[in-house]
């Protein structure tokens, strides 16, 4: 049976939309991706990303020196930063939103390859939520959260803080906020306790960007460049839905995410 890579065709000629000008992929978009199940929402992404170099640890947690390449890396893709038109602050035809998943083998930590929409790229790009395909190690590694871009430097959504990793459990995929592999093995610390999964957000401008993580709990952080650190910014949790606002409301915060 061929590979995930042969299916997808990395050996050979990328298509346009794919490719930096010097013709190299830069990522996929959503129909090129096999799925898991054959479910339609359970794409299964290549991984690890060229652009990231995989980090040689044992920690339970996701490390910093993988993240924050990830977060800067994901900015540097096409349409993915400063996308909106200045007059009507609506999305240009280029602005792209891009999904990566952050997992662990059992040497280091990897990112899979960005993936798009196929259709519509400045819409919410859908997590690889079928787990990623590994080059070297296969399936069924564990995910340990998405990271994506907002285009026009928006803020947190209600949709980022509901989205985590997804898992078979009793034939049945459910979310579930903890490092899992797709056929529901939560991954467990050294003590056997289950590691909490996260959300990562690059956001803002070129020159001014701004880089956010949430956990399950609803307890949101920014990364002060500075220091290399997590400044603690809020509690947010999801707002219902509003009739007067159909383009939707921010999330429910404790105080406001500084901007």
């Amino acid at each position: 049976m061929a590979s995930l890579w042969q299916r997808l065709g990395l050996t050979v000629v990328c298509l346009g939309i794919a490719c930096a000008s010097s013709g190299a992929r830069r990522f996929y978009v959503a129909s090129e991706l096999s799925t898991q199940d054959g479910l339609e929402g359970l794409t299964i992404a290549p991984g690890p990303w060229p652009e990231i170099p995989a980090v040689l640890t044992q920690s339970a947690l996701v490390p910093d020196d993988l993240v924050i390449p990830t977060l800067q890396a994901l900015l540097e893709l096409p349409g993915a930063v400063d996308s909106c038109d200045s007059h009507t602050g609506r999305p240009r035809p280029e602005a792209s939103e891009y999904c990566v998943a952050l997992y662990r083998t059992p040497s280091d930590w990897r990112v899979s390859w960005p993936a798009r929409n196929t259709l519509k790229s400045s819409s919410s790009c859908m997590p690889p939520f079928g787990g990623v395909e590994d080059a070297d190690l296969g399936r069924n590694l564990p995910v340990f959260g998405y990271a994506h871009n907002h285009p026009c430097a928006s803020g947190l959504s209600n949709q980022d803080l509901r989205t985590w990793p997804m898992a078979k459990s009793e034939g049945a995929w459910v979310m579930v906020a903890y490092g899992t592999t797709p056929d529901g093995q939560l991954a467990r610390d050294e003590q056997g306790q289950v590691i909490p999964a996260w959300g990562w957000l690059a956001t803002g401008h070129r020159d001014a960007p701004r880089f956010y993580r949430w956990n399950q709990k609803g307890e949101v952080f920014r990364w002060d460049g500075d220091r290399k650190r997590w400044d603690f910014q809020a509690r947010c949790e999801p707002s219902p839905p509003s009739m007067l606002r159909p383009e939707g409301v921010p999330p429910n915060c404790s105080a406001a995410l500084h901007l």
